[in-house]
C-alpha cells in the first residue's frame, strides 16, 4: 500500500493540470530543502526554490513544454517519481524525454529532490544546448549512513543495505535471492528482465561481465522505508565514472522492482574513449 507521502509527491505532477503554477509547490518544502535541477543546478532553501519555481512558471509555458505519464511511489520519508517531458523542435517533431525524481521527506515536508532527465533524448531537442548534468545531483542530501538502530523499522532500507554489501563482494549471483519471483529488473543496456529465472540468469552474466570490463560500483546515497527505496551510485570504469540511480519497490523483504538508470551520454563518451585508445 502506498504511504502518506504519495499525495505530497503527486502534487508535483498535478501542478501541470493546475496551469503550471509551480510556485504553489513551495509550501511542500522544508526551510532547508535542496532541489536539484539537471539544467539549472542546486536550489538551496525556500528563497532559492521560490525563485526557481517563478522561473519555471515563465519559461515552461513559453517553451511549450509539458509533463506526462507522472507515476509516484512513496512511503513516509522517501519516494520517487517517473515522468516524461515533452517539447517540440522547430521542425515540428515532438521529443519525449524520460525523467525521474528522487525525494526525501522530513516531518511530512520535502527536504530533498533530485531530478534527472535523459541526456540523449534531450540532445535531440537541443543539439547545441546545455547538457543535463546528472553527476552534480549525487550526494546533495546526505552521504549514505543508515542508522543501525532504526534500520529494522525500515525493511526496504535494510534490504537495500544488504544488496550493496553483497554487490561490493563482486559475486552478483548472491543478489538473485533478494528478488521476488515476480520481480521486474530493468537495465538500460541489457533490457527488461521479468521473473526470478530471468533475473538469476542476468546476475550470473553480471558476475563475469562486470569484472571482464573492469567495472565496479560505489554507493553515494540511498533512502528506504517500508515498500519504497532509491539509491544514487557511481559506475566506475578503468577510464572514468558514470553517475547512476536506481528506483526500487519492496514487498515481504524482497525487491519487486529494480529500475536502473545512468547518464547515457557520459557512458557513450567513455566507451568512445576506450575504443579510440584500443584502436590507437
Amino acid at each position: 500500500m502506498p504511504g502518506p507521502a504519495v499525495e505530497t509527491l503527486r502534487r508535483f505532477g498535478s501542478v501541470e493540470d493546475d496551469g503550471q503554477r509551480y510556485t504553489s509547490l513551495l509550501e511542500l518544502f522544508t526551510d532547508d530543502a535542496v532541489y536539484y535541477d539537471p539544467l539549472l543546478g542546486a536550489q538551496r532553501g525556500r528563497d532559492q526554490i521560490l525563485s526557481f519555481m517563478q522561473h519555471m512558471e515563465k519559461v515552461v509555458p513559453l517553451a511549450g513544454v509539458t509533463f506526462r505519464n507522472w507515476e509516484v511511489e512513496a512511503d513516509v520519508s522517501c519516494g520517487w517519481a517517473t515522468w516524461d517531458m515533452i517539447a517540440r523542435r522547430p521542425d515540428g517533431e515532438d521529443i519525449v524525454m524520460p525523467g525521474q525524481s528522487l525525494y526525501r521527506l522530513r516531518d511530512a515536508k520535502v527536504c530533498f529532490v533530485a531530478d534527472y532527465i535523459d541526456p540523449v533524448s534531450y540532445a535531440r531537442l537541443r543539439p547545441d544546448g546545455p547538457v543535463p548534468n546528472a553527476a552534480a545531483g549525487h550526494g546533495l542530501a546526505v552521504p549514505y549512513a543508515p542508522s543501525p538502530s532504526t534500520v529494522h523499522d525500515r525493511p526496504a532500507e535494510a534490504l537495500l543495505r544488504n544488496f550493496w554489501a553483497l554487490q561490493d563482494s563482486g559475486d552478483y549471483a548472491l543478489l538473485a535471492p533478494l528478488f521476488a519471483e515476480n520481480a521486474v529488473f530493468t537495465d538500460l543496456v541489457y533490457g527488461r528482465m521479468e521473473g526470478g529465472k530471468a533475473i538469476t540468469d542476468y546476475m550470473a552474466l553480471m558476475k563475469t561481465e562486470m569484472p571482464a570490463q573492469g567495472v565496479t560500483f560505489e554507493l553515494v546515497d540511498a533512502a528506504g522505508d517500508e515498500t519504497v527505496a532509491w539509491s544514487q551510485w557511481w559506475c566506475r570504469f578503468p577510464n572514468g565514472a558514470v553517475p547512476g540511480w536506481t528506483l526500487h519497490t519492496v514487498r515481504d523483504g524482497q525487491f519487486t522492482l529494480d529500475a536502473d538508470y545512468f547518464d547515457r551520454a557520459a557512458s557513450k563518451a567513455l566507451r568512445t574513449e576506450r575504443e579510440s585508445s584500443a584502436s590507437g
